[in-house]
């Protein structure tokens, strides 16, 4: 195709045929591409399913223990889950008396997040 092109873009001193043009562009010289099969989630083996959990205890994140394994958040969800771990935690009415009181006191929302273990963003729409 891309002959074809040079030919008619009078550039090139050869004369062809279009019908000669296309037979050659039919024998290119790159490589096809061969399609490639959609990526599957890895498979932990039992030790890295114990270090994905033990980081998710540790850190209370599954983002986090995700990052630690260099794997998705959402295989290392899947695993924390099927371990028995619930990963979606709401706040309570507890804690967002505690966030209100905290932040009566004059914390920061950042400070509160970290303090009750929740997102920034979730503390300031429970103070609204």
């Amino acid at each position: 195709m891309v002959d074809l092109l040079h030919v008619y873009s009078k550039q090139s001193p050869a004369t062809l045929r279009p019908a000669e043009l296309l037979a050659k562009a039919g024998h290119a010289s790159r490589p096809t591409v061969a399609a490639t099969k959609p990526r599957t989630a890895r498979r932990l083996r039992p030790e890295e399913v114990e270090t994905l959990i033990a980081h998710y205890i540790e850190n209370r994140s599954v983002t986090a223990a995700a990052k630690a394994l260099r794997i998705t958040r959402q295989t290392a969800g899947k695993y924390i889950t099927n371990a028995g771990f619930a990963t979606v935690r709401r706040m309570t009415d507890r804690d967002i008396e505690l966030a209100r009181e905290a932040a009566q006191a004059g914390e920061t929302p950042h400070s509160i997040a970290r303090t009750l273990g929740f997102s920034p963003h979730t503390i300031a729409k429970a103070l609204s």
